[in-house]
């Protein structure tokens, strides 16, 4: 769950865009990190208030792909490019990034969670041991 609500983030937000005040004096007023108005404001005027919805999402990795594309070809920052593609948090793409420059597309794939499941135990029955 998000630390802050819908509701207040839109509140946060109505502030900065029907003010004068900017990111900083507006997260002094509201008590919250400026990066977090810049990047509320930057989702909620490209997508609007389904922007504030955030859930768990998995991305394929031809989409991760795509999306570093398009930021480097728009030259474009990673918050601006999260904020256009309504990605939670720009630290995924720095992350993305440095995956891809590191191991190329196939780094981007996703990579199997948990524990690796124990091996099968054979069915064959037990040696006697011979002295």
């Amino acid at each position: 769950m998000s630390k802050y609500s819908k509701e207040f983030k839109l509140a946060v937000i109505n502030h900065y865009l029907s003010t004068r005040d900017g990111f900083r004096s507006t997260a002094t007023l509201y008590e919250v990190n400026p990066a977090f108005i810049k990047k509320w404001v930057y989702a909620f005027k490209i997508h609007g208030q389904s922007s504030l919805i955030q859930g768990h999402k998995t991305y394929t990795d031809i989409f991760k792909h795509s999306v570093l594309q398009y930021m480097a070809e728009h030259q474009l920052s990673i918050n601006q490019t999260a904020a256009h593609f309504n990605i939670a948090s720009p630290a995924t793409l720095g992350r993305w990034q440095k995956l891809y420059n590191e191991g190329g597309l196939a780094a981007l794939q996703a990579k199997p969670k948990g524990r690796a499941p124990m091996p099968k135990p054979s069915n064959r029955s037990p040696q006697p041991i011979s002295q």
